[in-house]
């Protein structure tokens, strides 16, 4: 039987078959110090005694380090008499098998230890070994949605930066965004708001980054504000700490924009220094130039005469800043194009969820490889010539140089080796075709992958090889679960069926008119390629038209012009990346003659089409 003893931790002796071999690190003890001092030895140490009278420790090394460094003559102990072969177990288990507390569980005791054992926040910092921020972050659980915290329990939670947005929002934001999210994925009479995620979710189910988006409420911080106390009083500026902001910074907030920004533009007119300006802003929040001032560059060198202009920001509400020389030349600004604002669209789910795009790239790639692999024997060289061409183009195949490629795949080098084995090709028709298409096999893909997926070349090549005939069923639940509800309504619409109540209901309906049939969607096959390729043929074709036409009327203007033919075409075809500007004549500074600089034409138009936004200065 054991026995309890108080002795000195410098008497013990370390276990030599102590299962932890690597040494704590000296913070690490130094902080379990600390924590014994505050609270105690909670779990005194398990020894046994040897012949000699002296204690070999079983398990708690770590506290016997920590007791010597904090000090203490005496600790409890439990002693056993007699070895057991158990110990090297018990020593190993009890430092594998212990496990951390989740993060709500630490926010629930801490919670208690506050409200119902009366801690302060200090003692708890001491006590727990934790930092004032890591305790504030705990604190902020509290403001989220009890399905969410069940999410960061599972490992599959927000990280700290979306915590922090989704407690700006209310607990009932949060509970109707999680209810629309789920809405097709509980049972009849479920309240979807209380959904929690389960094994059988995918990884990726909730992607959070977009929650968040949905949820996001824009904050203003003090330490962007010019104005002081009094004028925050003065307009309603009520500021709010922000728990995870950094140490060293200002981090309250507000979320009152209007307040905000009549702080700010109060401070411009009425606080800002004596013998500085007030500048005007434009469209999209640019500075104006004042009259008889100009902008002053770093190249400048300062003057005497130099003056600071402060404006606000409308999109960051900051003031900024900047040097204006005072030249007495009248200001010169084109008429500003007035442009229509229309509200954005109202953001719809997709059809087919992110999940379900990536298992239809999954399946048309195995289907597009079997359609090669069957065109083994028969397959035409001027196929095989095209689809060769389609993989030069595809979206997982990069071209270094202009007279080789670099292959990426096994298949490739194979493919090189076979045909060339001594630098000459061997006219094997079968040898070539075989390879031709093991090489296409093995790179080509549907996959949804920025780095990896082969794209629309891919797609193409499917319809080259009859890959819609290897293409599977694709009526699963699984599947058909990342359909929105408007998207299965669609499908079975297209199926011909009649809509029902629920995307549940329709999923099942669809399955039992399938039965054990062959069914792809539309999206999923690869005929509907043919319609998208053609499409962005023609918007190329009409772009290149576009630019062609353009350039041509820009080359046929006069060199000193300042009108522009068509300036909507020219930002059209901007927007898709413009032509080469030609470089500016760099002038000597040796001429004493003021030089009569030349603006590019291309600037002009440029100028032209932006309105307000582009102003040309001539130095």
């Amino acid at each position: 039987m054991d026995e309890l003893r108080l002795v000195d931790p410098n008497s013990l002796v370390d276990n030599p078959d102590n299962p932890r071999k690597a040494e704590s690190s000296q913070d690490s003890i130094r902080r379990f110090a600390a924590n014994i001092l505050q609270v105690g030895l909670i779990h005194p140490p398990k020894v046994r005694e040897l012949e000699d009278g002296r204690l070999m420790i079983i398990a708690g090394h770590r506290r016997k380090r920590a007791s010597i460094y904090a000090g203490l003559s005496q600790i409890p102990v439990h002693v056993t008499r007699e070895e057991s072969k158990h110990e090297a177990l018990a020593a190993a288990s009890e430092n594998m098998i212990r496990e951390g507390m989740s993060e709500p569980d630490q926010w629930r005791a801490v919670t208690r230890m506050r409200e119902e054992l009366g801690y302060t926040d200090q003692q708890l910092c001491m006590a727990l070994m934790i930092t004032p921020a890591y305790l504030r972050g705990l604190t902020l659980l509290a403001k989220l949605h009890p399905p969410i915290l069940h999410a960061i329990e599972i490992g599959r939670g927000p990280d700290l930066r979306e915590r922090r947005t989704l407690a700006l929002s209310s607990l009932e934001d949060q509970a109707a965004a999680w209810a629309e999210m789920f809405a097709e994925s509980v049972e009849d009479g479920e309240d979807p708001a209380g959904y929690r995620l389960n094994a059988k979710d995918p990884d990726d189910t909730v992607n959070w980054r977009d929650f968040t988006w949905h949820l996001q409420q824009d904050e203003w911080y003090a330490r962007d504000a010019r104005f002081d106390d009094a004028l925050a009083q003065k307009h309603g500026v009520v500021w709010t700490e922000d728990l995870f902001g950094q140490g060293a910074d200002d981090n309250r907030y507000v979320t009152d924009a209007s307040a905000f920004r009549a702080a700010q533009e109060d401070w411009i007119a009425e606080h800002r220094p004596d013998g500085t300006l007030v500048v005007e802003t434009g469209e999209y929040g640019s500075p104006l130039r004042p009259e008889g001032y100009n902008f002053v560059t770093r190249w400048m060198g300062e003057q005497e005469t130099d003056v600071i202009g402060y404006w606000l920001n409308p999109n960051t509400l900051k003031i900024e800043e900047r040097t204006f020389r005072y030249t007495g030349e009248e200001t010169v600004r084109s008429e500003p194009r007035v442009v229509e604002q229309t509200p954005p669209p109202k953001k719809e789910r997709a059809d087919i969820s992110g999940t379900g795009l990536k298992m239809i790239g999954s399946v048309r790639t195995l289907a597009l490889k079997k359609a090669l692999q069957a065109k083994s024997d028969d397959a035409d060289p001027w196929d095989l010539v095209a689809g060769l061409l389609l993989a030069l183009n595809a979206n997982n195949v990069h071209i270094y140089g202009c007279e080789s490629s670099s292959p990426q795949e096994n298949a490739v080098k194979t493919a090189m080796e076979a045909l060339f084995p001594e630098g000459e090709l061997v006219r094997d028709e079968a040898l070539i075709r075989r390879h031709a298409l093991e090489s296409l096999g093995g790179f080509m893909n549907c996959e949804v992958s920025m780095h990896s997926g082969s794209g629309m070349a891919a797609e193409l090549l499917g319809c080259l090889f009859g890959a819609d005939a290897h293409m599977p069923s694709m009526a699963d639940e699984d599947f058909l679960k990342t359909y929105s509800k408007p998207g299965i309504t669609k499908a079975v619409q297209a199926h011909g069926l009649a809509p029902l109540n629920t995307g549940k209901e329709m999923r099942a309906a669809l399955l039992n008119a399938v039965g054990d049939g062959h069914w792809v969607p539309e999206a999923a096959g690869f005929a509907q390629a043919t319609g998208v390729w053609t499409e962005e043929v023609r918007t190329r074709q009409a772009r290149r038209a576009k630019w062609a036409a353009l350039k041509d009327d820009l080359e046929a203007e006069d060199e000193n012009g300042l009108e522009c033919g068509d300036a909507e075409d020219l930002e059209d075809v901007m927007d898709e990346g413009g032509g080469e500007a030609r470089e500016p004549d760099v002038m000597d500074d040796e001429p004493t003659e003021k030089p009569d600089l030349v603006v590019p034409q291309e600037l002009v138009a440029m100028q032209a089409a932006m309105g307000g936004r582009l102003e040309i200065l001539r130095v």
